[in-house]
């Protein structure tokens, strides 16, 4: 016949009594119970941590978002009130009054029997005296040109 093998948990035989077995019974289910919490616990703050990672990285980008989104609702009122003011300004402009007004000083066109009489208007004072400045260094400039032309005449000479 063949023969059992024997390993070192067989050579003890252990006979427990009823209230033994049942202390080990609920130490074990006390363990057991305290590692499912422990468990859910540790897998209850990972998903939290997953979901704080993940909330971080597009909160960003929704903020960024938003703000953009409040940049251009304002522009879009802006775009929207300068559209209503032209609109007025073609209702404007496509009177036949509009018309022959701007027909008489753009254009300088006259009606049958008008008269037009031009006045040279004078300079504000800034631009007369940015005028006059340009006006001197030109002179300077060609003062200068004409006294090299001179000396180049007097040097063929000489």
């Amino acid at each position: 016949m063949a023969k059992k093998r024997r390993s070192q948990f067989d050579t003890q035989e252990v006979q427990w009594d009823d209230e033994e077995l049942k202390k080990r019974i609920e130490e074990r289910r006390r363990i057991n119970t305290i590692r499912r919490r422990r468990r859910r616990f540790l897998t209850l703050v990972a998903v939290v941590a997953v979901f704080f990672m993940i909330g971080s990285m597009f909160g960003k980008d929704i903020v960024r978002l938003k703000a953009e989104n409040r940049a251009l609702k304002k522009q879009q009122i802006a775009l929207e009130q300068q559209r209503d003011e032209l609109q007025e300004e073609l209702k404007v402009t496509n009177s036949q009054e509009y018309i022959r007004e701007q027909a008489k000083k753009q254009l300088k066109l006259l009606n049958p029997g008008e008269i037009l009489f031009t006045f040279e208007e004078e300079e504000p004072e800034e631009e007369a005296e940015d005028s006059k400045a340009e006006e001197s260094e030109k002179d300077k400039k060609s003062d200068k040109s004409d006294k090299s032309d001179k000396d180049k005449d007097g040097d063929s000479d000489g």
